[in-house]
C-alpha cells in the first residue's frame, strides 16, 4: 500500500516491535493525518488521540478500516 493511499484514512499496523506473523498477531489502529514533503516522516493518531510523527519505515499497514464506522454505537 502507498502511503498517499492512506493519508486521512483509518489503519490496522503491524506493532514494530513484535512485527506481524501468522502465530503472533499484534496490530494496533491509527489515523494517518499528515505525510512530510520529503515522504519520510508520518504524523499519525493513535486511538487515544495522541498526536506523533513516525518515520514511514516503522509503519507497516495491513488493512484500512474504510467501511467501518469508529464507535457506531454513539
Amino acid at each position: 500500500m502507498n502511503l498517499q493511499d492512506l493519508l486521512h484514512k483509518r489503519v490496522l499496523v503491524a506493532e514494530k516491535e513484535r512485527g506481524y506473523s501468522s502465530q503472533n498477531k499484534t496490530v494496533k489502529e491509527i489515523k494517518i493525518l499528515e505525510i512530510s514533503p520529503s515522504c519520510n516522516w508520518v504524523k499519525i493518531m493513535n486511538d487515544n488521540g495522541n498526536k506523533y510523527w513516525l518515520h514511514y519505515a516503522d509503519i507497516n499497514p495491513i488493512e484500512v478500516l474504510t467501511s467501518l464506522e469508529k464507535n457506531p454505537n454513539k
